[in-house]
């Protein structure tokens, strides 16, 4: 007997009702540790395009949120349907709910033929059991401000209010243009990022960039950049000096994020040594295949694709598909950019690295 079948059929999986709002906000406060409820009915109310439940008798147990935006594509900006706030109340976890929701909340977007999904996770695993892949590996690095170059000139970052962020923006919409699998930034995310409770802003900002950095957590003493853009190596090597000068009283450490690493390796930051870690980013998978398809822009051979949420389809008629390997709907998006440097086994030489001419990079939470 399929349990996970039997325990999931006594739900009712259908949109959430903006009377099971309050409902809503007791399982993402308990789920998240966040207890402010005016953030959380904004962010119902403001965020969300689609919010999806799970009820047991007309008592809501799990939530699965859609954001919808857009996603760079190689060189096209394209839809991407966003799966996010996915809770559970803990007497209703691992029954199969969160994988329902999700399927059910996919299956609109997949009827507006929108080409890709992306999520953070909680857990890696879980939701590549749902058909999801990692898609990008980013860098953090975490260095003794000691060790930093001063090359530059720090004088050209300005302290910016981050209530006056404007100036930041079109320096993002140029930085994100630069990497696949980017996310669009839109207004209400900007003051989403730059008004969050747990952090105390500071804000620089260059011709050619900005450094986003948070003194609230002065955790080990290190300074926590959370965002930094640069669109030119001086902006970068400008950072640093400006970096540098807060080897002071209250930190003697930085950390950063980075998609690669060329240049910090390129300027020989060797004593102290830095400490680099690589750790997986944004998880993405094919949602409409046909749509997916024509983003390519070229002729592909036909593909088979096993959707463990049966919502994607395979390419092609089925007499073609006969012999071709399966791949998750997540394993084509790894396979079609940058993420694979040598082509897996069973993949159709067309099909690999057909939108590879930028590198795999996201920062933008959701």
């Amino acid at each position: 007997m399929n349990t996970t079948k039997a325990i999931t059929s006594d739900y009712d999986v259908k949109p959430i009702q903006s009377g099971d709002l309050s409902r809503a906000i007791d399982i993402w406060s308990l789920s998240f540790g966040f207890l402010d409820r005016d953030r959380w009915s904004m962010f119902y109310d403001s965020f969300l395009d689609t919010a999806i439940g799970a009820y047991a008798d007309d008592y809501l147990v799990t939530i699965v949120g859609i954001t919808n935006f857009q996603m760079w594509f190689g060189d096209q900006l394209v839809p991407c349907a966003g799966v996010c706030a996915v809770a559970s109340d803990p007497a209703h976890r691992q029954r199969g709910l969160v994988r329902k929701c999700v399927a059910a909340g996919l299956a609109e977007s997949h009827r507006k033929r929108v080409p890709l999904t992306a999520l953070w996770p909680f857990s890696y695993p879980f939701y590549k059991r749902m058909g999801y892949e990692v898609t990008d590996l980013q860098h953090m690095v975490e260095l003794e401000i000691r060790s930093l170059p001063d090359l530059g000139d720090a004088t050209t970052y300005r302290r910016l209010h981050p209530d006056h962020y404007d100036p930041l923006k079109p320096i993002h919409d140029e930085w994100i243009k630069q990497s696949s699998l980017s996310i669009k930034r839109g207004d209400l995310q900007w003051r989403r990022l730059l008004n969050h409770p747990e952090r105390q802003i500071c804000a620089f900002v260059h011709d050619d960039g900005y450094i986003l950095w948070n003194i609230k957590d002065r955790t080990n003493r290190t300074l926590d950049v959370f965002e930094w853009a640069w669109n030119s190596k001086q902006a970068f090597i400008d950072g640093l000096s400006l970096l540098k000068r807060m080897d002071d009283l209250n930190f003697d450490k930085v950390r950063f994020r980075m998609g690669a690493l060329d240049d910090l390796l390129e300027l020989g930051v060797t004593y102290p040594v830095p400490t680099i870690s690589v750790k997986p980013g944004l998880m993405t998978r094919v949602l409409h295949t046909d749509a997916f398809v024509e983003l390519l822009g070229k002729k592909v051979p036909p593909f088979a694709i096993n959707d463990p949420l049966g919502v994607s389809e395979s390419y092609g008629d089925a007499g073609a598909l006969s012999d071709a390997r399966a791949m998750t709907p997540g394993e084509v998006v790894q396979v079609v950019t940058d993420f694979y440097s040598a082509k897996p086994e069973g993949v159709p030489d067309d099909l690999f690295r057909a939108v590879a001419s930028k590198r795999n990079y996201t920062v933008e939470f959701f």
